[in-house]
């Protein structure tokens, strides 16, 4: 099981990537990072931390792209390491290709990593306001920023703003999860301003201004975003069980390095902790192990068959959707999130499909999946389809896994996720709308 956990690491790549020398660097950098991100108060403290965030981020993307200019030499037939190559740090062959897309790898890893981070900065700006982060992530992700065109004149905004007015400004290209315009100017007033910086005003694109007027139109509590979605925020308080996940991955890293629990009714997870538990299990005992825990830890939340059951995993998901809560902002400690960050430490998290239907039916939500629940979901495609009767109307819709992602991953409580489901069925929302809820409070939940 070991050699699959991460989906682009074969054989013993993944032990290789734990223990290169800048992936570990990174895991230390990062909970420092997270433990500084915390502390922010003011103004002044978010605009030192992304300065230092900044230049973390630049430096590894200058290393990526030589080392990506590297293995495009080596491809090539007769190809030849150049004589102004960087040094491999994991102390490789320099001759085999291998080793520098081994590199490669944990280089992009590495910027994933610290863009969430970025992107825990953005949350932690914007006072946890999944509307806003969703809203300005219906865009493509712009890439590196390292010899982006328009940088120094961004990082010239972002200075003069602070020299001359004492203004914070999110610089969107240090997270993956901020996709609509450059900047964003935190006023004095409390108002946020979105930037979009062009070096040559004679270049500027009518179509990346009209999705920024969209995007400040939404923003403003008008219109819907481009994507078709509309964020709607309940009056339902944010209730989780991430303090069964917090327990769970304690325990893991505490004792032999795997560690199950049930953390609510049909809900159970089984963390590892990929440091401690190579103290305690051989590389082919390891994956029986866990294996063995997931299983019994499915039966005990009423999972009768593995080909029908919800499980999802923490690995190697930072920074891939824009719009889920990055690990930095879980209520868990530093080490333990940076952990998660980086794959030393994850999770599988599993649910029991009955349960979801049963106690959706309990709020006079009628449900059924629309997919095979057996490791084979297509996430392009809806996964569950839900409909409520309001009034002398039926009202209906389908739910896609990322949707459901928020259930399983950010442990909501699943009656305040179905109470939440059946608002947005109740007849209040208008119709041809496609909401994208969000609860109240989150803000009492992220650290």
């Amino acid at each position: 099981m070991r050699n699959s956990l991460m989906d682009r690491a074969a054989g013993n790549q993944i032990d290789v990537i734990l223990t290169h020398p800048r992936h570990q660097q990174a895991l230390r950098d990062m909970i420092g990072l997270i433990a500084d991100l915390r502390r922010c108060r003011l103004p002044v403290d978010l605009y030192e931390f992304q300065e230092r965030l900044l230049r973390s981020v630049l430096e590894t993307e200058e290393r990526w792209s030589e080392i990506r200019r590297v293995v495009h030499r080596l491809k090539k037939r007769r190809g030849t390491v150049p004589a102004d190559a960087p040094d491999l740090e994991s102390g490789l062959d320099p001759l085999d290709l291998d080793a520098w897309r081994l590199e490669e790898e944990v280089f992009e890893r590495v910027w994933r990593q610290l863009k969430s981070i970025g992107d825990a900065l953005a949350w932690r700006a914007f006072g946890y306001d999944r509307r806003v982060i969703v809203a300005l992530s219906r865009n493509a992700s712009p890439g590196p920023m390292h010899g982006k065109d328009g940088l120094i004149k961004e990082r010239e905004v972002i200075e003069s703003a602070w020299r001359d007015n004492g203004e914070f400004v999110l610089h969107h290209d240090l997270t993956a999860a901020l996709r609509v315009g450059d900047l964003s100017v935190f006023r004095a007033d409390g108002s946020v301003l979105l930037h979009e910086v062009k070096t040559n005003s004679n270049r500027r694109i009518k179509k990346q201004d009209q999705l920024l007027i969209d995007t400040s139109m939404v923003l403003a509590g008008e219109g819907t975003l481009p994507s078709g979605f509309t964020p709607v925020r309940t009056q339902i308080p944010f209730v989780t069980n991430l303090r069964g996940l917090r327990e769970v991955l304690a325990l893991a890293h505490e004792r032999t390095g795997i560690q199950a629990g049930v953390v609510s009714p049909g809900r159970a997870v089984v963390a590892a902790s990929q440091y401690a538990a190579a103290h305690h299990y051989r590389e082919d005992t390891f994956g029986d192990r866990f294996s063995t825990e997931l299983a019994r830890y499915r039966r005990k939340v009423g999972i009768r068959s593995p080909e029908r059951t919800l499980t999802m995993t923490s690995i190697d998901s930072v920074a891939r959707w824009p719009t889920r809560p990055p690990w930095a902002i879980y209520p868990l400690a530093p080490e333990v999130a940076a952990s998660l960050i980086a794959d030393a430490m994850f999770f599988f998290v599993c649910m029991s499909p009955d349960a979801i239907i049963n106690r959706l039916a309990d709020v006079g939500v009628r449900a059924e999946w629309m997919q095979r629940l057996d490791g084979t979901e297509d996430w392009d495609k809806p996964l569950l389809r839900v409909a409520a009767a309001a009034g002398n109307r039926l009202w209906f819709t389908s739910l896609n896994p990322e949707a459901i992602a928020g259930l399983m991953l950010e442990f909501i409580d699943l009656p305040t996720w179905c109470s939440q489901v059946a608002v947005m069925l109740g007849g209040d929302v208008p119709a041809r709308t496609r909401p994208w809820p969000s609860f109240t409070n989150e803000y009492k939940t992220w650290a």
